[in-house]
């Protein structure tokens, strides 16, 4: 019950945030954007309308307690489904993105597991990997896998854009989940296994990952946020019609309904994942909790 009570009350906040922003701008956002030639108008009916397209007809109350019907004021269509049909490419992009980061940190974390000397050489890749910035390693992938070995698209196409933010990543979870199992190992039953002569792998998976699965999930489920907010530089420049550049485009158009969608459904999406993946771990380890 209380964890329903402070997700409504999240998803309340970020509502009334979202829908109330456009209050705290000085001024009317029209009368700007027309001084700014962003958007052209004939006549004062004209300003109405695209009042209206903004949903700045109406009070604060009513705007907050009400559904956005508004309009891109760019290409006229309305922003839900157009949000919608970007946060969906987002979502493709992030489960690839998600894949690949599980994939190679739990390699890295298990090769690490078997050797102190691979532990050592993993964690110096790992750093290597989060150090590069995504737009220094963006290009340089496109470079080889897209024009030098003609693999990939160069835009339009979700696996090298989720290749490289999963590179970038992987520093960052190896890191992370590797601290938690090293403070977990002095404590665990690995010996106990090992003298039962159990192989390595299914002691690294039932003796090692299984017990810190309450951390672990919690840790996962909050990045899920971080993954799309994350995508947002990589869809730029791979060109991926996602949440990221779809804001980016509002953003510099001063697209004001989309920016507003769009901002509150990756701020409620984050928040979520926080909040979901808190609610895990305690069920997972209560003493933790």
């Amino acid at each position: 019950m209380k964890f329903l009570i402070r997700l409504s009350l999240v998803i309340s906040m970020v509502w009334i945030f979202s829908r109330g922003a456009i209050y705290l701008l000085p001024g009317d956002p029209v009368d700007y954007l027309i001084n700014e030639s962003l958007i052209q108008i004939s006549n004062t009916k004209t300003i109405s309308e695209i009042h209206k397209r903004m949903d700045l007809d109406v009070s604060f109350l009513q705007r907050i307690s009400s559904l956005p019907h508004s309009e891109s004021l760019i290409n006229q269509e309305p922003t839900i489904p157009l949000v919608k049909r970007a946060f969906f490419n987002s979502l493709t992009l992030t489960t690839i993105t998600f894949v690949f980061t599980f994939f190679f940190t739990l390699l890295f974390l298990y090769l690490g597991y078997l050797s102190k000397r691979w532990n050592q050489f993993w964690h110096a890749v790992s750093i290597f990997l989060a150090s590069v910035p995504i737009f220094i390693s963006g290009p340089i992938l496109l470079f080889i896998f897209s024009l030098k070995l003609n693999l990939f698209p160069v835009t339009s196409h979700p696996l090298l854009p989720a290749l490289c933010l999963a590179l970038y990543l992987t520093g960052f979870w190896f890191r992370s989940i590797s601290q938690k199992i090293s403070n977990y190992l002095p404590q665990s039953a690995v010996p106990g296994a090992r003298a039962r002569g159990l192989g390595e792998l299914k002691i690294f998976i039932f003796y090692v990952l299984a017990p810190c699965s309450g951390s672990l999930i919690r840790f996962f489920t909050a990045q899920v946020g971080n993954l799309l907010n994350g995508s947002l530089l990589v869809e730029i420049i791979f060109q991926w019609p996602g949440l990221g550049y779809l804001l980016s485009e509002a953003i510099t158009k001063r697209d004001y309904p989309v920016i507003e969608v769009g901002l509150f459904t990756v701020s409620l999406i984050t928040l979520l994942s926080l909040q979901i993946g808190k609610w895990l771990q305690i069920k997972l380890e209560p003493k933790q909790a």
